[in-house]
């Protein structure tokens, strides 16, 4: 292991050489998070979801890791500071890359819908009564099977763009498989209601908000597009999409999801 080449919430990662890095999580990190990671980024890689390609875990002075391809690019979040004009484009690389991880399929994920049953057994979901989680499990797992490749965590910051204008997609742990109605719902969510950059100030956030609608404005376009999707199905998936986003427990967006998920229940799961 060389030297630190970038810094997460959860992870540092260091070059390790021959055109890899070596992806080290915090010690408090869980290492079951950790396997998972490791584990689906394994599965996408081999369905072509990504060039990333997985190696040998780590263990050192007690934090867990794994090896793998270091991919050199810019995060669309950054592209903006290379060449402003990117902006322009953003939106429609965003979907392009969307499009064709969501073409890939397999049963080796796990299943969406035990994902969000699973999390309504967390603490972070008791604010519904066990009347109100019962009938969302009920509903959630009476929708269809499905094995389209979800990533969960799809947004600009985790979509590199290399030298040659090409996108790929990294930060595998929330992967799952399912129907993409989830994850199209979840970025409704993303590109209207999730919080911006906190400590940006009230004009920053602003400006942020503006830009944040043209470049949603610019995906859903190329999305149906490439790949159309109804509004039906979109709103009978959209509680799986805020149950996702309410385990982040994130404090601005609480009010907002708590609200939604609870009408939700009422509308659905009769």
């Amino acid at each position: 292991m060389s030297d630190n080449y970038a810094r997460g919430r959860s992870a540092e990662v260091f070059h390790a050489g021959e055109g890899k890095v070596l992806k080290l999580f915090f010690e408090d990190y869980p290492r079951e998070y950790v396997e998972k990671e490791y584990r689906n980024t394994k599965i996408v890689s081999e369905l072509g979801c990504t060039s990333m390609k997985v190696y040998d875990k780590v263990e050192k002075d007690g934090r867990f890791g794994f090896i793998m391809d270091f991919i050199d690019g810019v995060s669309q979040n950054d592209m903006p500071t290379k060449n402003p004009l990117y902006i322009f484009k953003a939106g429609k690389d965003l979907a392009r890359c969307h499009a064709e991880v969501q073409a890939k399929h397999t049963r080796e994920l796990e299943d969406i819908r035990t994902f969000c049953t699973d999390l309504l057994k967390d603490d972070v979901m008791d604010f519904l009564t066990d009347e109100e989680k019962a009938r969302a499990e009920k509903y959630i797992m009476s929708l269809p099977d499905d094995d389209s490749v979800l990533h969960l965590d799809f947004h600009t910051g985790n979509v590199l763009v290399d030298k040659d204008g090409n996108c790929k997609v990294i930060d595998w742990m929330t992967a799952a498989r399912g129907n993409r109605a989830v994850e199209y719902a979840l970025m409704e969510f993303l590109f209207s209601e999730a919080e911006l950059f906190p400590e940006a100030s009230e004009a920053q956030r602003k400006f942020m908000s503006i830009i944040r609608g043209s470049i949603g404005k610019q995906f859903y376009k190329e999305y149906n597009r490439l790949t159309p999707i109804s509004e039906v199905a979109v709103d009978r998936y959209r509680l799986l999409a805020l149950i996702l986003r309410r385990s982040w427990n994130i404090e601005f967006e609480k009010p907002y999801l708590t609200k939604r998920i609870r009408d939700l229940i009422a509308l659905y799961c009769k």
